[in-house]
């Protein structure tokens, strides 16, 4: 959805350079759109002050910071850091002017493409702009919850018209990796006339895990019996 300033830390996701405008559709030699994208982060419990650096989602720069936050108690993310299958990864996407003169009929689009799909997180028609003011800004939070790992690209569009009536349109990549937080191995035991199978779950994070839920289910002609019930 549409707001004007995003509710936790966040970090700048950077971007390499536009790729051309398809067939028929002008390209503007200095975007007239630009996207900001950085991630939305909860602030950490506090810890013992130290320099650390805001590493570019993409690896190819860093700045320097220091550990800041509102209290004692609470500090903002250093950086973009990790994130993990099973998370919901939420952006907080700025698209902003850099002409000098009125644009009209802007539409936005958001989409995040995975390994084997796209997933449209912002629909043009959801996003349409009738006029949008010299040097001016809209914003979006959009979320999805991230069912595969390995890299991610969000791609944001956004095609407008010029005041001399041509359509041009921008296209920017936010690249970043979504990793695996466990590592499940399994070993077959053979007893008589049973198979028992054994199942080894490890945390592979750097930080501690809570597990809410861990179900077998066998496929056929299989049956399971939950020996912790009693």
């Amino acid at each position: 959805g549409r707001m004007t300033s995003p509710p936790f830390p966040f970090v700048l996701m950077t971007s390499p350079a536009a790729s051309p405008a398809p067939a028929g559709v002008a390209e503007a030699k200095v975007d007239a759109l630009v996207f900001k994208v950085m991630r939305l982060n909860r602030p950490s419990f506090h810890c013992p002050p130290s320099t650390t650096a805001m590493s570019f989602i993409d690896g190819l720069s860093s700045l320097p910071l220091t550990d800041i936050g509102p209290s004692d108690s609470l500090i903002f993310p250093p950086g973009f850091g990790n994130i993990y299958l099973g998370e919901t990864f939420s952006a907080y996407v700025s698209v902003c002017s850099n002409s000098l003169e009125e644009l009209t009929k802007v539409e936005v689009r958001a989409e995040l493409q995975t390994g084997t799909k796209r997933i449209t997180l912002l629909d043009g028609s959801n996003s349409f702009l009738q006029t949008f003011p010299p040097k001016g800004h809209v914003d979006y939070i959009l979320e999805h919850e991230l069912k595969e790992a390995g890299v991610h690209i969000m791609i944001c569009t956004a095609s407008f018209f010029e005041s001399s009536g041509q359509e041009r349109k921008v296209r920017q990549y936010f690249k970043f990796q979504v990793q695996k937080p466990l590592s499940v191995t399994t070993k077959l035991h053979f007893m008589e006339n049973s198979i028992f199978l054994e199942n080894q779950i490890q945390n592979i994070t750097k930080l501690p895990l809570y597990l809410s839920l861990i179900k077998f289910e066998p496929s056929q002609p299989y049956n399971r019996e939950d020996l912790s019930a009693g």
